[in-house]
């Protein structure tokens, strides 16, 4: 969910917003990097995706999924709507299914605190004071969470919450899910139906 440029052959890739509708619209997206109103780097190559807004009903069976993964998406949402989120994730996941979440470690970006650029980029989830047509179209970081509070939150609707770690769970393909970029300000939970 909210997969990005980073989702996988194997894996259904859901993404919604300016980007992931630029991803199946090339020429649109070269020609918006051509005259300066999207930077260069988001000229990427992106996996196949389904445009699917996950703040909605999910196109998805009730008791479908065994695997969810879903990385540094939830944080771009308020928390009423992520809890929303994780009751439609729950809706769709086997019994016995499990979901991946990562999300930054506000605990640990704080302890990380380096300068105020850098920690700014992090806690709003991009460059804010870049010039850039793209920062109209963003939705930055909406809700933090650290080990405590995204603890509370599942509890209240999955049985069976676990902390893990980067490169480490029961969900499959974390060799290629798990981005090392996110490994050193992040949060690593999978929760079990």
């Amino acid at each position: 969910m909210g997969c990005g440029p980073s989702g996988i052959d194997g894996w259904l890739n859901f993404d919604w917003g300016v980007l992931p509708i630029l991803s199946k619209l090339s020429f649109l997206r070269r020609v918006l990097i051509k005259f300066g109103l999207l930077a260069n780097n988001y000229d990427l190559t992106w996996p196949k995706i389904k445009l699917v807004d996950i703040n909605r009903k999910l196109p998805l069976k009730n008791n479908s999924v065994k695997y969810i993964y879903c990385s540094h998406v939830l944080e771009h949402f308020e928390k009423y709507e992520t809890q929303n989120i994780l009751k439609e994730c729950f809706r769709v996941l086997k019994n016995g299914g499990v979901m991946r979440i990562v999300l930054p470690d506000l605990k640990m970006i704080i302890k990380k605190y380096n300068n105020a650029d850098e920690f700014n980029k992090i806690f709003f989830g991009y460059d804010k004071d870049k010039k850039n047509i793209f920062n109209f179209f963003i939705r930055g970081h909406q809700w933090m969470y650290d080990k405590k509070s995204i603890e509370i939150l599942l509890k209240q609707i999955f049985k069976k919450v676990e902390i893990k770690s980067f490169g480490v769970g029961s969900v499959p393909d974390l060799d290629r899910l798990d981005l090392k970029g996110h490994k050193d300000h992040s949060l690593y939970v999978e929760v079990t139906k």
